[in-house]
């Protein structure tokens, strides 16, 4: 059987697989302080390594993947140790085609989660819906191996289950420990016998009800973050565990009419919280290069269809954030119009594309706002980019027909 131990340049013992246990415990020392005073040691056999490349490397897509090296992955520009022995399947999922927007508004805001993330702060990130708020912290689950669980906050639903239940077996009935509890409390176990921290993510905690919220106000605690046990009992928060929600509003409620079902926050439990940040919605800049990920062969179907859409997002926003346009449009919103658009050429096949294409492919958001009002506005703000599909090479319009007469 091939050797796997490693050995401790501090003090001379042998351990398998990983120093990063050791170092911690015995020497207080992290697996950088090691690497800096011992440059080239090995801290994980190569085993782990490879199992590290085959598992992780391969599906970080369009990720930011780490140099074997140094085992570190750069995200928003700063750079997190990965935990190469946390198994996948104890970390988010990191959400198809996603990137770590670097531009505009929501690229600064990025650049303060992933600070605070950096030094283990617990966060309240809010923002308009398909903002990207929870699919930051999956991506970064991912991509630094962080083991994490996800609860969704349900108006009315029992949160304290998260934490301890009533069960019953043949002898009578008892306590059972929950999943968030057992996290929360004890950390998770590696591969290689360590336990380091969770993630635990909270989404939509605006929707909390009053008693829902209340079991923050112990997790988010400054001087010793504690968990609500059975029977009264009170247990420590692991070390290093990360406490994040994200929701809609900035715990004051519903401001805009658009998310009812938002509730006031008590400002004690939101100031327990180091920090709260908002996301804005995309940069086009970051968007483009989804979008054209997401629907190929629509944006080789169309020239130049990506300035054309760019420009529409953007005059809908505007108008939206200047109050002139009642309703959302996010990236979920523009995703269902060029989703649609692919479907409809996916009919078309081969045929050329009606001039009244895009129109009709924004009808799959368009007919979803609230009012007639609001359509008509929507409709006045989108129909200049619209016209200009004709500009440039016109091979691929059919000049004769609309796509109503073609489906």
């Amino acid at each position: 059987m091939a050797n796997t131990n490693l050995t401790c340049k501090v003090c001379g013992v042998v351990v398998p697989l990983t120093l990063a246990n050791h170092l911690i415990e015995v020497h207080g020392q992290t697996v950088s302080d090691y690497r800096k005073q011992f440059p080239g040691e090995a801290v994980y056999h190569e085993s782990l390594l490879e199992k590290f490349q085959q598992d992780y490397m391969a599906k970080a897509r369009r990720g930011h993947p780490p140099k074997l090296d140094s085992l570190e992955v750069e995200i928003a520009r700063i750079k997190f140790p990965v935990n190469i022995d946390v198994d996948e399947s104890a970390c988010l999922p990191l959400p198809g085609h996603y990137r770590i927007p670097e531009f505009g508004g929501l690229g600064q805001d990025i650049q303060h989660a992933a600070t605070s993330l950096k030094f283990g702060r617990s966060i309240y990130v809010w923002g308009l819906p398909g903002s990207g708020k929870d699919a930051f912290f999956h991506a970064f689950s991912y991509l630094t191996r962080t083991p994490a669980i996800i609860k969704s906050v349900k108006p009315g639903s029992d949160i304290e289950a998260w934490f301890f239940t009533r069960a019953f077996n043949e002898t009578g009935t008892y306590w059972e420990e929950g999943e968030v509890l057992k996290a929360l409390r004890d950390g998770y176990l590696t591969s290689t016998g360590r336990r380091i921290p969770y993630m635990f993510l909270i989404s939509d905690l605006d929707r909390a009800d009053r008693a829902q919220a209340e079991h923050m106000r112990l997790i988010t605690d400054s001087i010793q973050g504690r968990i609500d046990g059975p029977a009264g009992k009170t247990y420590i928060v692991f070390p290093g565990t990360i406490i994040v929600a994200t929701g809609n509003t900035a715990g004051s409620g519903d401001e805009r009419g658009r998310m009812i079902s938002a509730n006031p926050l008590d400002a004690s439990i939101m100031e327990r919280f180091n920090a709260r940040y908002q996301f804005r919605w995309l940069d086009w800049r970051d968007e483009s290069e989804i979008v054209s990920a997401k629907f190929p062969t629509l944006f080789q179907a169309i020239p130049n269809l990506s300035e054309r859409i760019g420009n529409m997002t953007t005059a809908l926003r505007d108008a939206i954030m200047n109050d002139d346009l009642y309703g959302e449009f996010s990236h979920r919103g523009l995703c269902s119009i060029l989703e649609h658009a692919q479907d409809m050429l996916a009919i078309l096949g081969n045929r050329k594309i009606p001039r009244t294409f895009l129109k009709q492919a924004a009808r799959a958001w368009v007919d979803g706002l609230p009012d007639e009002d609001s359509r008509q506005s929507a409709w006045k703000i989108m129909d200049p980019h619209f016209v200009t599909l004709d500009e440039g090479d016109t091979s691929h319009i059919d000049e004769e027909s609309s796509l109503d007469e073609r489906f």
